[in-house]
């Protein structure tokens, strides 16, 4: 029990059992002690000095600012922290930068977080978390045997809740305060309180690294936090093919067809597409089983999300409803396309559009065939084949979901809408239109053009080229030496300019009557084709490259035009 001078620190004794026997000496010291004492709680007794109270100095903050600072950083990173594992335990990483004050992380959810990170740090700081149950919680990371932070209750502190602040006391100790209770101090893995210092660590982050399609965040003390990667392919434009470059989980925008490009009067359709209940999203078909896996449509931000496997190679996904396509997209799995730049300033693509490889001769370097205006990618062939036997090799060489088998590769002697094809674009479309031969019942000569439309078959940043794109490839009708030269084994065109090649493959085409595909390298001979975005009255133009049947050279042209239903390649340039 403490008496009134307490608050000078004098203890009371227990007079509960025992007689207290005081001389009078005794008590008059005592007196004067409670009145002396007394005084001082009222305002202290005038010195020998002479000075009055208020010349009393004002007492030295033995905490240095630079202490003082330690716990500011220390509890800023606790902020830090516990907003990074909220995000990462709710959400997928859409973007990591680096920053000349740390790492940014971006959340697809919208919250923002930049990890001040050193590389360097060793010592652990003095709290941490770690995961019970997978759920992270608070611990004071200075002592052994991960002990848990507690609050005023006595209960574990989630992570996800109040967050603990850090502080230095009087005596330099570090002290920890977790909601109302009062702070103490922080001890060590013997129980002895820890002196603050200058030299301790308060960085909480160690590094942010990628791999596997996750971030990854370790911390100081040697945890980890992760979250997948989401990669936004349509963050620097949409489109309606994509390239993807290593396994991972991405997104794009499916609130546009294409670039979005133009109106509905002259593109064939309203270039946004409005989200509507019963919406789903599926693969349609690929050239790898288990290429493209969990396709699915997140309908509050309107973007299709899935994963991609290890390998190379092509699928088609879509958005769907009521069993029916709204509209496709082509995922293309290659290395990142590498661009030269031609003699008139034109830059390609170093590989057809669908080609999973550059290498001469190899088939690798073939791409997907188009019909004129269409985006939708058919695949490609190794052999010729026949008005009957059209189809049958692409169906060995893909998987079509089995959902969607209705919508298997076919021919159709039909010209149809743009609605028609959109929704069946694994069906090769073709009949008399006017006086040419189409897949669209009435022809459009803007769907693909000098800008960019949103029917266009490239992805982001690229375009169908001009027929002028071509120029330098030829003399005429003839090779260039030294430029342009027809390559007899391997069946096809090498172009060189400024020490650098590229390869064009003589892969064929399919024939606008069957889809069927000709022109394959053969001991007979071998050609290709390729689209321009220039128009006649009812054709359009194309690069068409070919062995002589009767030399050992060939021939070029780009100056032929064809009917728009013809399944040709399409070789990207940059817009």
């Amino acid at each position: 029990r403490l008496c009134v001078s307490a608050a000078v620190g004098i203890a009371c004794p227990d007079r509960t059992n025992r007689q207290l026997h005081l001389t009078k000496k005794q008590s008059m010291m005592k007196k004067l002690f409670v009145i002396c004492a007394w005084a001082l709680l009222l305002g202290g007794c005038e010195s020998d000095s002479g000075n009055g109270p208020d010349d009393v100095p004002p007492p030295v903050d033995s905490v240095s600012p630079e202490l003082k600072q330690k716990a500011k950083e220390l509890n800023a990173g606790l902020v830090t922290l516990r907003e990074l594992a909220g995000a990462m335990s709710r959400s997928a990483v859409g973007a990591v930068t680096e920053g000349e004050a740390g790492t940014p992380i971006a959340f697809r959810d919208g919250t923002e977080v930049t990890d001040a990170c050193d590389a360097e740090a060793v010592e652990a700081p003095l709290i941490g978390i770690a995961a019970a149950e997978d759920i992270y919680y608070w611990t004071l990371a200075a002592e052994k045997d991960t002990p848990w932070l507690k609050d005023a209750s006595g209960e574990q502190m989630p992570v996800s809740g109040a967050v603990p602040v850090t502080d230095v006391d009087d005596e330099g100790y570090w002290t920890v305060t977790t909601g109302e209770a009062a702070p103490w101090r922080i001890v060590d893995a013997a129980g002895e309180p820890i002196k603050a210092s200058e030299e301790v660590s308060v960085v909480l982050f160690r590094s942010v690294t990628m791999a596997e399609g996750r971030v990854k965040v370790t911390l100081t003390d040697g945890g980890e936090l992760s979250a997948a990667k989401v990669d936004d392919l349509s963050a620097s434009g949409t489109a309606n093919c994509y390239v993807v470059s290593a396994p991972g989980t991405y997104a794009f925008n499916a609130k546009v067809r294409g670039n979005g490009a133009g109106e509905a009067a002259s593109a064939g359709f309203d270039p946004a597409i409005e989200m509507a209940d019963g919406m789903t999203a599926d693969w349609m078909w690929t050239d790898r089983e288990g290429l493209v896996s969990d396709v699915a449509l997140d309908k509050e931000s309107g973007e299709i999300v899935f994963t991609v496997g290890e390998g190379k190679g092509n699928a088609l996904v879509a958005l769907v409803q009521a069993g029916a396509i709204v509209w496709s997209w082509h995922i293309w799995v290659t290395d990142v396309p590498q661009t030269m730049a031609y003699e008139n300033g034109v830059v390609f693509m170093d590989r057809n559009l669908g080609a999973v490889g550059t290498a001469v001769g190899s088939t690798d370097a073939y791409g997907m065939y188009y019909q004129w205006g269409r985006k939708d990618p058919f695949y490609w062939g190794t052999k010729t084949s026949t008005s009957t036997t059209a189809f049958d090799e692409l169906k060995e060489l893909t998987v079509v979901n089995p959902a969607y088998e209705s919508l298997m590769w076919g021919f159709s002697k039909a010209a149809v809408t743009y609605e028609t094809a959109a929704a069946n674009p694994m069906t090769f479309y073709n009949n008399t239109v006017g006086t040419g031969y189409n897949w669209l019942a009435k022809p459009n000569a803007k769907l693909w053009g000098e800008t960019k439309q949103l029917n266009d078959p490239c992805p982001p940043g690229y375009r169908v080229p001009g027929i002028d794109a071509w120029e330098n490839l030829s003399s005429g009708r003839d090779y260039i030496d030294g430029v342009s030269a027809w390559d007899v084994e391997n069946y096809g065109v090498t172009y060189t300019h400024n020490g650098q090649t590229a390869w064009y493959p003589g892969q064929g085409y399919r024939m606008y009557s069957s889809g069927a595909i000709v022109g394959q390298r053969a001991a007979s001979g071998g050609s290709g084709g390729y689209w321009s975005s220039d128009a006649t009255s009812v054709k359009f133009y194309y690069l068409f490259i070919k062995k002589q049947l009767s030399s050992s050279s060939g021939s070029i042209n780009p100056e032929l035009d064809v009917h728009r239903s013809y399944g040709y390649t399409v070789r990207c340039c940059k817009e």
